[in-house]
């Protein structure tokens, strides 16, 4: 059976929340054994920069518009956007759909859900330390979209 957009779609957003969900019933349990120590133990452990390691970094701009082009295709299934600046040492974007934000919201959870929008920073930095990171709108935070703008940072 060939499932159409809009199918597929739901059976994405059905697949994120599901997650989303078990992510939340797991760190739920632990704050409640542990309260916040336990959730902030886990949050770092999520947050680990060990998860976001690469090859050694190479000349900031390239590795700045190849970081980009894998953010797009881990974002291709979950999120909505557009590239609004695309230069050699500056990519920004504007996010208008986010199915994690959408999961966790609807949840009552964003507090766990941002977790994943502070993987952002960390996550640019770890592939190459000359690159820089600035958000000032978030969707987990009930902002209509998120802004996300990489650069070179200058030296």
């Amino acid at each position: 059976m060939v499932m159409t957009p809009s199918e597929h779609e739901e059976k994405i957003r059905g697949l994120v929340r599901s997650h989303a969900s078990s992510l939340v019933n797991v760190i739920r349990a632990i704050e409640g054994k542990y309260g916040e120590e336990g959730k902030e133990l886990a949050r770092q452990a999520f947050l680990s920069p060990s998860r976001q390691r690469r090859r050694e970094p190479s000349d900031p701009s390239k590795d700045l518009h190849e970081f980009c082009d894998n953010l797009e295709r881990g974002c291709r299934v979950t999120h909505e956007w557009t590239r609004v600046v695309d230069e050699p040492n500056r990519v920004k974007y504007i996010f208008s759909k986010c199915m994690w934000a959408e999961a966790f919201r609807s949840l009552d959870a964003a507090d766990i859900g941002h977790w994943f929008c502070d993987t952002d920073e960390p996550a640019v930095r770890a592939y190459n330390p000359k690159l820089g990171f600035r958000r000032t709108k978030v969707m987990m935070e009930g902002d209509e979209i998120c802004d996300h703008d990489f650069f070179v940072e200058s030296t």
